[in-house]
């Protein structure tokens, strides 16, 4: 039976049965082959759950937690191995023993739980191997045992690091998130300076054309022309011509009223000219006003601007700081709760061993001390499927398949295997009989990355909306189509944002 076993090691088990024939006889032969048949099946067990592994990963498509269906493939897959392992009938017994939250999924931690359990049942058949005196089966299948923890521990680790490169991608996210909402707030804040700059310019251009128009107003009216008034020497000579032309001088007359004409001609001139400048002037000095007012004006709002720019330029450098302010703690609590996982794995199942057999040794030790006449111990009779299934709180099972599936039951509620705490949910509400978990309790800091994380926002398109939203006041339905934009949309105008803002950020380096 066993190809491995060697002269001296027969010969010795020989002399050990020989030295125990009376502890050994009142066993059943029954029994005996019933637990070096279950020692030869999980022999091989390593090699079966490294065959259930990959069919774990082969039907895991989506790359995230195994649902019911995906369950049953990979049961039916290795139900033989599953049968002579768990002694489980069919794959919705498989679901429901170790889908431990009843959320319809395996996740991580549960899928471990599978391997963990075959560990445990291996070492308890390992013990039994040991009752019985089998030496040889029993340190064949020890070793099979720690190549199965050490199978486990990859495979943890694996999933761990899946789920460690999707939090540092959904960080990643967050940032590019963070950005985008930076981005739109400040196109929005620039918009709004445009318009409100337009809006400015023209209610000063309004302001200047109603100046304008209040001086053409003004310099129209007669009072504006009386302003400019002629030289007195013309009225001097008026008064002259009258004189002589009452005492009829002839030629004097004529004389004053060919200067009189040449002066007046000459004084209408220059009162038009001069009324033609001052109209000028003053629309020129009104126009050189309302020039240095626009140019106060947006040398102004050039200075808003710049001023916002500036407010731009430091809150995207704070920004840059932030987004990259938490990667070295993840990876650091990342690391360390891998460093320990690990140690766990290649470390705790030896431990329990030792203290375990520290526990038997001195058990021993005292009982002799006690007494040095040995007692006869009274063997139970019972078969290798009783004694695996013996509790006081087993309830009365029909078949094997039930006494299998309470004894898994069992396993999983003493908790004694290795627990790696793969999956982690942070915010939940908690009940009322709630208890601090283990890997909190350690000091694990896994939950600071849950925290971090959970600022993720949703994809507005995965998001349902409420039915008030779909159905207008005479219960109509809306198209929704029409007015909700695509994702290549909000794709495009997030880059034509981003690069508004990119631009700004270079004229404030120039």
């Amino acid at each position: 039976m066993y190809q491995t076993e060697t002269k001296s090691s027969l010969y010795a088990s020989k002399l050990i049965q020989q030295t125990n024939y009376s502890a050994l006889s009142s066993l059943p032969k029954t029994y005996i082959r019933q637990v070096q048949a279950e020692g030869e099946i999980f022999m091989a067990a390593p090699q079966k759950c490294a065959k259930l592994w990959k069919e774990f990963r082969r039907n895991d498509f989506t790359q995230v937690q195994i649902p019911y269906k995906t369950a049953i493939q990979v049961f039916d897959a290795c139900k033989e191995d599953l049968q002579m392992m768990l002694k489980i009938s069919n794959g919705k017994d498989f679901f429901d023993l170790f889908d431990q939250d009843n959320d319809g999924y395996l996740n991580e931690d549960e899928q471990i739980l599978v391997f963990s359990i075959i560990k445990e049942k291996m070492q308890q058949v390992a013990n039994l191997l040991l009752q019985i005196q089998q030496y040889v089966p029993f340190k064949q299948l020890m070793k099979a045992i720690r190549t199965l923890e050490q199978n486990i521990c990859e495979y943890q680790d694996i999933l761990r690091q899946k789920i460690y490169k999707s939090e540092i991608s959904t960080y990643k996210e967050i940032g590019l998130e963070k950005l985008d909402d930076f981005y739109e707030k400040y196109y929005n804040y620039f918009m709004q300076f445009e318009n409100q700059k337009k809006i400015r310019i023209q209610i000063q251009i309004q302001k200047q054309l109603e100046e304008m128009g209040q001086l053409e107003d003004k310099l129209s009216k007669n009072t504006e022309f009386l302003k400019v008034k002629p030289k007195r020497k013309l009225k001097d000579l008026q008064t002259q011509e009258k004189l002589v032309s009452l005492d009829e001088r002839v030629e004097e007359a004529m004389d004053f009223r060919r200067e009189l004409k040449n002066m007046e001609k000459k004084e209408q001139e220059r009162v038009a000219s001069e009324q033609e400048k001052r109209v000028e002037s003053q629309k020129d000095e009104l126009q050189r006003k309302h020039q240095k007012q626009m140019e106060q004006l947006k040398a102004k709002l050039e200075e808003q601007e710049h001023k916002l720019i500036i407010q731009l330029k430091k809150e995207y450098n704070v920004l840059l700081k932030q987004i990259g302010l938490h990667s070295n703690e993840i990876e650091r609590i990342q690391s360390s709760a891998t460093q320990n996982a690990v140690r766990k794995g290649e470390k705790e199942g030896e431990l329990k061993r030792m203290k375990e057999r520290a526990r038997i040794q001195n058990f021993i030790i005292g009982d002799t001390k006690r007494t040095m006449t040995p007692k006869p111990q009274q063997q139970n009779t019972s078969t290798y499927e009783e004694s695996m299934s013996s509790s006081p709180r087993s309830p009365a099972v029909v078949t094997k398949y039930d006494r299998a599936a309470h004894e898994i039951k069992l396993l999983i509620h003493k908790q004694n295997y290795t627990q790696f705490y793969i999956k982690k949910k942070y915010g939940a509400d908690l009940p009322v009989n709630y208890k601090a978990e283990p890997y909190k309790v350690q000091g694990d800091n896994h939950e600071r990355i849950e925290k971090i994380l959970s600022v993720k926002k949703k994809n507005p398109h995965d998001i349902l909306p409420s039915l008030t939203e779909l159905y207008d006041e005479n219960l109509k339905e809306l198209d929704k189509g029409s007015t909700q934009k695509s994702e290549q949309e909000l794709t495009q105008e997030r880059l034509k944002k981003k690069q508004f803002i990119l631009e700004k950020l270079e004229e404030s380096t120039h």
